[in-house]
């Protein structure tokens, strides 16, 4: 229940409230902060993909005046215990987990020196004086190179380079077995086999990392460092340095962009720490944006064999996958948890009755993998939607066709996929009826008309996808390794003067958690928006949660949270009204001025002289304590599945091969909408890192591991001139799973948009063109599919 008003918070567009605060350059990031008798802490990163570690020579480095500490990975190898693991997927390796180097270095960037001086840049003359002396050895850059027989090995103790592998079906209790894949495949009327490329690209946040650590005689630790996950740092520092968690304090200030890179542990945050308690003193490292090219963990870096079959109505009978995850130099605390959503979420919104579907993840000498925006999604949307288009054309069916034959019908919802997940609601082909029916959309099927007739070469392409968000609930997660629980905490609290404070576990990066949630609680108590305070990022005030603010959990999973705990102050204060006011509880009724006896017309008791009253104490109900404070924890029912459909109009240019996106037409819903900017702005956001991912994003590497990209002159991110005006709308179905029926959204926009332009790009392409089978596609590549066509 809800305050009665006529003006509800919730479900309007209410701006952000530190939006003017960031335009205006104001925001406290952790670059910012600065303390006394800090000292600066750098690493040396290693040149070399592959090499042994011969000798290292830091007695230069030591003696240079201002310099407070040089340590190498074998000095603190028994001082810093090894990383855990966020997801652990039963099977897994693990590596060294060590946050420097001993004995071998496997991957350009790995760290293996640490320097902590008066200032950067004595810290950094300092590396310059330390002396390395390597044994190079020769890098494995592919999974297939990784996979070979008789590859060198990156970890020794392994037998091999295989990480986990991972497969599908899974046996559900009391659900049917599924059709057999084999014999689905082999009846088929047509099959489409390809393999598809998802590249290594990288979150490119606009505040690179940063950590910055107090110390005070205890030890007591005071850690503020730019991530989404406060609490599961704090637990990584007590256990790899052994200090208590109550000792430990982490203060995520204002987080400049994250996008999942920031969501797991980096070695730095157990380094700056262990310094300022080896000096005691504060210690810093800012990340250097060349450093963040090789020590932020990348993500995507699939290769995908993929076979479909189909009936000959143009519907899928069956599907089998084999694909490979490229972890790089060794498991990060992510694990090989993209590749295991991407294998868990590959049927997508269609009813596919038979899979058999096989992920092996594998070392090579790169940059340990992690996550990015979209989690193993993309991976699975671009090869399943492309594979759609080629089918379509060789059944000669229609490409919204074709997927409306396969879409889950809405009358079969909830839907457990063959794979094992639960679709919760939803009508996914309303939505795609609905984009197709877009004036945006038609005016593109005639741009697209009116060009080709002038001689221009443009393509108009289609993609529709679902989104795992909501993640948990806590009793399934620990089957899929992942240690920590899904629900989240909230706690609300009305001060004594009637205003409402609410505290979250969910830490912000921006994307508006603290507005949504200003929103709810104003609902409940009818309160305006300026009475309402929400305060986050610390493990001194913010509640535990075991995820943080990832897997878009906030809207239904943290939302439900501050809902449950509102509700539990609000009838508190309903028997604290119904005793000054001499009513039965049932009688009370909470509207905008306050509490009032229905049907009585008197004036209303305002919220704060309800709160007077708690925090008075003398007067309150037989047995009641004092106050009004409740904490809440939401631990959803199953996970909820936001969707969308997505049509791209292009345009490339012949010359040169570049494509222009000129119109993004983007149907959407969440559920719920706690706040129809914020998601507007979330799905926009990723359409445009979807841009990126589709045609310019990469992190190629040399045939020595060597990276070319370290700056964003080498690092291609979209332009605010290659971002089109993106006609987007809403359906609003509700999940069952959350209190508030509101499924996340901060996933969304990045899934479908890069397969819906590069099918676009596949339409614009003469009519014998080789299928494109890798993203993004680069300008090079454009013109190849101009120039040649295959029989």
């Amino acid at each position: 229940m809800t305050a009665t008003d006529e003006r509800r918070l919730t479900g309007s567009r209410v701006p952000n409230r530190n939006g003017e605060r960031f335009v205006r350059g104001a925001g406290r990031y952790t670059g910012d902060i600065h303390l006394p008798r800090e000292a600066t802490m750098v690493l040396l990163r290693s040149p070399h993909a592959r090499a042994r570690i011969l000798h290292i020579d830091t007695s230069a480095a030591a003696a240079l005046d201002g310099v407070h500490a040089v340590a190498t990975g074998a000095e603190l190898f028994d001082r810093i215990g090894p990383h855990g693991y966020l997801w652990d997927l039963p099977g897994q390796k693990v590596g060294s987990g060590r946050p420097l180097a001993h004995g071998e270095v496997r991957h350009v960037g790995e760290p293996l020196v640490a320097v902590v001086a008066c200032d950067q840049y004595v810290a950094e003359d300092a590396l310059d004086l330390i002396r390395v002396e390597y044994e190079p050895l020769t890098p494995v850059n592919t999974p297939a190179e990784s996979l070979a027989e008789g590859a060198p090995l990156l970890h020794a103790d392994w037998g091999d380079n295989v990480q986990v592998v991972a497969s599908w079906p899974v046996a559900i209790p009391g659900l049917p077995t599924p059709p057999d894949p084999a014999q689905a495949l082999a009846e088929a009327h047509l099959t489409v086999r390809e393999t598809w490329t998802s590249s290594r690209i990288t979150a490119a946040s606009m505040e690179a990392r940063a950590v910055v650590c107090d110390y005070a005689p205890g030890p007591a630790l005071t850690l503020y460092t730019s991530t989404q996950a406060p609490h599961i740092i704090r637990e990584e520092v007590a256990r790899m340095l052994g200090v208590a968690e109550h000792r430990i304090r982490v203060i995520a200030p204002h987080v400049g962009g994250a996008f999942g890179m920031k969501g797991v542990f980096y070695p730095e945050e157990a380094l700056v720490p262990y310094f300022a308690m080896l000096l005691r003193r504060p210690v810093r490292w800012i990340e250097q944006r060349d450093e963040s090219f090789v020590a932020d963990t990348p993500s995507r870096a699939q290769d995908m064999d993929l076979e479909v079959g189909f009936d000959a109505d143009g519907r899928i009978v069956g599907l089998r996958a084999r694909y490979s995850i490229d972890l790089g130099s060794a498991p990060s605390a992510c694990g090989a948890g993209t590749g295991w959503a991407t294998g868990a979420l590959l049927p997508g919104p269609y009813a596919v009755p038979a899979v058999d579907i096989v992920a092996t993840a594998v070392v090579t000498d790169k940059t340990p993998l992690g996550a990015f925006r979209g989690f193993g999604q993309p991976e699975a949307n671009f090869p399943l939607e492309r594979t759609l288009d080629i089918a379509a054309r060789k059944l000669g069916l229609d490409a919204a066709e074709i997927r409306r034959r396969n879409l889950v019908p809405a009358a079969k919802m909830p839907f457990a996929t063959a794979t094992g997940s639960m679709l919760d609601s939803g009508d996914y082909a309303e939505l795609l009826e609905l984009l197709l029916e877009r004036p945006a959309y038609r005016a593109a099927l005639a741009e697209r008309d009116a060009g080709r007739a002038e001689g221009r070469v443009l393509g108009l392409g289609l993609a529709v996808y679902n989104e795992n968000t909501n993640f948990g609930p806590s009793g399934i997660l620990p089957l899929i390794g992942v240690s920590t629980g899904g629900w989240d905490t909230a706690s609300v609290r009305i001060e004594p003067d009637g205003t409402v404070r609410v505290v979250t576990s969910q830490t912000p990066m921006g994307q508006g958690v603290e507005t949504a949630y200003a929103q709810v609680a104003a609902d409940a108590f009818g309160v305006p928006l300026d009475a309402v305070t929400v305060a986050f990022g610390d493990t001194d005030s913010s509640h535990f949660t075991g995820y943080a603010s990832g897997a878009s959990r906030a809207a239904g999973v943290g939302g439900s949270s501050v809902l449950m705990a509102a509700g539990k102050v609000r009838d508190k204060m309903r028997a604290i009204a119904a005793h000054l006011l001499e009513a039965s509880a049932d009688d009370v009724e909470l509207r905008a001025g306050g509490f009032v006896v229905a049907g009585s017309g008197m004036d209303p008791l305002p919220v704060a002289g309800v709160a007077k009253a708690a925090y008075q104490g003398g007067n309150l109900p037989e047995g009641m304590e004092p106050g009004l404070i409740a904490e809440a924890g939401y631990d959803p029912p199953g996970m909820a599945f936001s969707y969308g459909a997505v049509a791209a109009l292009v345009e490339i240019d012949p010359e040169t091969g570049k494509v222009a996106v000129r119109r993004l037409i983007f149907g959407h819903d969440c559920g719920t909408q706690l706040n129809p900017a914020i998601v507007e702005h979330q799905v926009i956001g990723g359409a445009v890192q979807g841009i990126g991912m589709a045609l310019s994003e990469v992190l190629p590497y040399d045939e020595h591991g060597r990276p070319f990209a370290r700056s964003f002159a080498d690092y291609l991110l979209p332009l605010a001139t290659d971002v089109p005006e993106i006609d987007l709308f809403h359906t609003e179905h509700p999940t069952p799973f959350t209190l508030n029926g509101a499924k996340g959204v901060g996933e969304s926009g990045v899934i479908a948009a890069p397969s819906a332009i590069v099918n676009a790009i596949q339409d614009a392409l003469p009519e014998g063109a080789a299928p494109i089978t890798a993203i993004p596609v680069l300008p090079e590549r454009v013109l190849d599919g101009l120039r040649t066509s295959t029989s």
